[in-house]
């Protein structure tokens, strides 16, 4: 199971920073999610390594669509915290 400190590098990010039209890797979960929540994000293919960008925000900005293994996938703001990213270099956004 994957595990990443709280005290993560400055190179990591939560889901919920992600820019819109930037792709970023997923270094995994944090380790205060647990039990079937833990589960179902990583059996939705929310694991490390796999590829993630946003596809769409609802109207009201809760949930987002993430693209994440080929699959379009809605998680809540409270959700997506959970999941962390590598941060996108400037590069990425230009």
């Amino acid at each position: 199971e994957e595990e990443l400190k709280e005290s993560h590098s400055e190179d990591t990010i939560r889901l919920t920073r992600l820019p819109e039209g930037v792709e970023a890797t997923i270094l995994g979960l944090s380790p205060s999610c647990r039990g079937a929540m833990r589960r179902r994000l990583m059996d939705l293919g929310f694991v490390r390594g796999s590829s993630i960008r946003i596809d769409m925000h609802s109207p009201l900005g809760n949930p987002t669509a993430y693209i994440v293994r080929g699959a379009a996938i809605a998680l809540r703001h409270d959700q997506a915290r959970y999941i962390l990213i590598q941060r996108p270099h400037a590069s990425a956004t230009e």
